[in-house]
C-alpha cells in the first residue's frame, strides 16, 4: 500500500462529545469512512425533523432532553456517512434519567457502551483501515477490528479510573454536605481499571488531551510510546465579536461553565470568594448544578447560578465576562477553557484541568484545593486592569494556535504517521 493513501477511519462515539470534532475533521481530512453514535439528529438522520419543529414549540414547553438532543448535530457531516442506533440512544438517555446513584449509573454506562459496541460491529457496510473509539465503548470494538489488520485509536479524555476516583474519594471525604457521593462499588472500579488496562493494551495508539491525563497513563502503566497527547480545539469562527476591555470602573465579572460538582472546584472556588467579600465582583456560574442544598447555598450567596444553558446561549456568557475561573481538580483537557481563551478571557484553572493556558501569560495556573490562591488571583487581576487588558490579548492569541484547524492537523499527522508505520 502505498504511503500517499489516506487511511479511512471509523468513529465509534457515545455521545456528543465536543460537538463531534473528531468525525468533522476527519472528514474535512478526507479520512472518514463513516461514523456511529447512539443519537443524531443532522441531516438525513431519522429523526431530523426535530430540528425542524423545534421552533415552533415555546421554549417553556420542550423538555431538558429534547433541547439537548436537538444539539445532536454537526455541520458538514455528509448523511451517507453517519449512522445513529437512536432508539438505544433513547433508551440510554431514559435510563441514565431514572438513575439515583452513582453505582446505578456506572451499571448503565457499561451496559450501553457494550450495547453500543455490538450494534457497530454488526453492520454490513463496516469498512476501513482504523477504529477511533473513546473511553466507554472501546475494547469491543479494539478486540473485534484487530484481527482484521485495522489499527486501534483510543481517546482517553480524562485521567484513568484509579486517579479519577482516588480524587472523587478526597474531595466527598472533604465535602461530604456539598454533593451525594460520586464513588462506585469497590468491585465496579475493580472492573473498570482492569477494562482500562486491557483497552490500553489493544489499542495502537492511546490519544489525550493533557500532560495530566498522559502522566495519569503512565501512573497507571500505559506504554509509554502508544501516548500522543493532542490538546483539543476551538471552532474560532464563532467568538469573533470583541468588547472594550475592562478598565476597572466597573466589578470584575467572573465566569464558571461546566457542571457545578465538586469535581470541578467549586467549593474552592467558594471559599475564595468568601475571602473576597467587600471586592467588587460580579460572578456568574453557569451549568446544571449537582450540589446538595448546603452547598448549593453556599454557593449562591457568592456568586449567581444560571442553571444549565443551551449550548447556543453559552457564548453571550462568556461575551459578559472578564475572567474565567476553573479551579478543577480533575479534568482531562476542559474544552470550556478553549473557549474562554478564543472569547479572549484570561483563565485561572489548575495543572489537572489540561489546559492550554500558560502561566502568567494568558492567566494563572494554580495547584489545586487553594482557595487561598484563587483569591489572590482575583484579587490582583482586580487591582490591575492593564493585566486584565493584556492577558486578554494574549488569549486570543493563544486560541488562535488552538483552533479546529490546528487541532485537525495534530489529530490527522499522528494518525497518518502512525497508519503508515504499521503498514
Amino acid at each position: 500500500m502505498a504511503n500517499s493513501h489516506l487511511p479511512q477511519i471509523i468513529v465509534a462515539q457515545l455521545g456528543a462529545r465536543m460537538h463531534y470534532a473528531v468525525p468533522v475533521l476527519l472528514h474535512r481530512a478526507g479520512m472518514l469512512a463513516h461514523f456511529y453514535t447512539d443519537a443524531y439528529v443532522g441531516p438525513g438522520s431519522a429523526w431530523h425533523w426535530l430540528t425542524r419543529v423545534a421552533p415552533l414549540i415555546p421554549e417553556s414547553w420542550r423538555p431538558a432532553g429534547f433541547r439537548r438532543l436537538r444539539q445532536r448535530r454537526a455541520d458538514g457531516l455528509p448523511a451517507a456517512r453517519v449512522t445513529a442506533f437512536n432508539l438505544l440512544g433513547y433508551r440510554y438517555a431514559r435510563a441514565l434519567a431514572r438513575a439515583v446513584e452513582a453505582r446505578e449509573r456506572f451499571t448503565i454506562h457499561r451496559k450501553f457502551g457494550d450495547l453500543f459496541c455490538q450494534a457497530v460491529l454488526r453492520q454490513a457496510t463496516l469498512e476501513g483501515d482504523a477504529v477511533y473509539a473513546f473511553q466507554g465503548a472501546a475494547l469491543p470494538l479494539l478486540k473485534s477490528l484487530k484481527p482484521r489488520g485495522w489499527r486501534g485509536f483510543y481517546e482517553q479524555f480524562i485521567a484513568p479510573a484509579a486517579i479519577v476516583y482516588q480524587i472523587y474519594r478526597e474531595e466527598h471525604r472533604r465535602w461530604p454536605e456539598w454533593e451525594e457521593s460520586p464513588l462506585i462499588a469497590p468491585d465496579q472500579q475493580n472492573w473498570l481499571e482492569r477494562h482500562e488496562q486491557e483497552t490500553w493494551e489493544e489499542a495502537d495508539v492511546l490519544i489525550c488531551g493533557s500532560e495530566f491525563v498522559r502522566q495519569g497513563l503512565l501512573s497507571q502503566g500505559a506504554a509509554p510510546e502508544k501516548i500522543q497527547v493532542v490538546p483539543y480545539g476551538v471552532e474560532l469562527g464563532g467568538y469573533t465579536v470583541q468588547k472594550p476591555p475592562w478598565d476597572g470602573r466597573r466589578p470584575l465579572r467572573l465566569l464558571f461553565v461546566g457542571l457545578v460538582t465538586i469535581r470541578k472546584g467549586v467549593q474552592y472556588l467558594t471559599l475564595a470568594l468568601e475571602q473576597l467579600r467587600g471586592l467588587p465582583l460580579e460572578v456568574r456560574i453557569v451549568g446544571r448544578v449537582a450540589l446538595k442544598e448546603p452547598g448549593r447555598a453556599r454557593l449562591a450567596k457568592v456568586a449567581q447560578l444560571t442553571g444549565q444553558v443551551p449550548r447556543m446561549d453559552v457564548s453571550r456568557h462568556y461575551h459578559w465576562a472578564d475572567v474565567f475561573v476553573l479551579p478543577s481538580p480533575c479534568e482531562g483537557s476542559a474544552t470550556v477553557t478553549y473557549e474562554a481563551l478564543a472569547h479572549g478571557l484570561p483563565v485561572i484553572t489548575t495543572f489537572n484541568a489540561g489546559s492550554v493556558v500558560r502561566d502568567g501569560v494568558e492567566g494563572y495556573i494554580l495547584p489545586i484545593r487553594d482557595p487561598e490562591a484563587l483569591a489572590g488571583k482575583i484579587a490582583h487581576l482586580y487591582r490591575n486592569p492593564d493585566l486584565v487588558a493584556w492577558m486578554s490579548e494574549n488569549a486570543r492569541a493563544r486560541a488562535r494556535d488552538f483552533s479546529w484547524e490546528k487541532y485537525e492537523e495534530r489529530l490527522t499527522s499522528i494518525i497518518k504517521t502512525v497508519y503508515h508505520d504499521k503498514v
